[in-house]
């Protein structure tokens, strides 16, 4: 576990003074959580994403995940939150193409973060002791994966944070587009541009979370904004009740590069 660890960078940076409660709310907290409670489970976790991604026969690319070794950079909650996503969704995508030692790498990534963000209950050592244990059963990982990231969220929401739980959220869908957009460019597939055009729909999901904040939360107004961005290339995409979708080559283009310039400001 020293050697997962020690993977992801030096030792711990100094916190910086951002609050990570609730900031200011535009619903009463029982409301938000019925609204967002149906919202979370219509957007795909970073999981269901990769496994999409597989099934639609993209290949991997390690390349173009987050570095491992940026982890310490994040000092910022709200950088923090996102880039849990972030790892998440990289560690979702290594897991699912059976990548076990990446994996491992960016499962303590996230451990990191998820401790700065005071959420180490869900990533304990029990937790990490567990991933290591089935990091060659696929199956079993993947449902530890899971289980863990929902913990995280439940937490969070659970303690009045569920500012930190959206950024988080956020940070793994934008990962989570990233990489099949990034995908696409050398493993082009109708399948998978299937997959990206019906991201349209999730971020619709996701823009609704975010609109019952009020914009005197900073991170959350420059996430909305990114959102609206992307959801802008978004508005001629065509997805049908029956599953079909087109997205052109000049629309997979611009949202691929839209999709890496706001990734890259989470990342930095």
């Amino acid at each position: 576990m020293t050697a997962l660890l020690s993977a992801c960078g030096g030792g711990q940076p100094e916190q910086d003074t951002l609050v990570t409660a609730n900031a200011g709310d535009s619903l009463p907290q029982g409301e938000r959580m019925t609204k967002t409670r149906k919202i979370f489970y219509n957007i795909p976790s970073p999981m269901e994403m990769a496994a999409l991604l597989k099934k639609a026969g993209a290949s991997y690319n390690s390349k173009i995940l987050n570095d491992v070794k940026n982890v310490d950079k994040y000092t910022a909650a709200s950088k923090q939150a996102l880039n849990l996503g972030v790892y998440g969704a990289d560690l979702s995508y290594a897991s699912v193409f059976n990548h076990t030692q990446e994996s491992m790498f960016y499962t303590s990534c996230a451990k990191r973060l998820a401790d700065r963000l005071g959420v180490n209950n869900a990533f304990n050592d029990s937790t990490l002791e567990a991933m290591e244990k089935n990091q060659n059963d696929r199956d079993k990982l993947l449902d530890i994966i899971s289980e863990t990231f929902w913990s995280v969220d439940a937490y969070l929401k659970e303690n009045g944070r569920d500012n930190i739980s959206a950024l988080m959220v956020a940070g793994g869908w934008m990962e989570g587009l990233y990489i099949a957009t990034q995908v696409s460019s050398t493993s082009d597939s109708p399948e998978l541009r299937q997959r990206i055009a019906e991201q349209k729909l999730s971020l619709k999901d996701l823009m609704a979370l975010l609109d019952t904040y009020q914009t005197d939360d900073a991170a959350l107004a420059g996430v909305r904004e990114d959102l609206k961005a992307i959801a802008a290339l978004y508005t001629d995409v065509t997805v049908g009740d029956g599953g079909t979708a087109a997205l052109t080559d000049a629309q997979l283009a611009a949202i691929r590069s839209k999709a890496a310039t706001i990734r890259n400001t989470y990342i930095n």
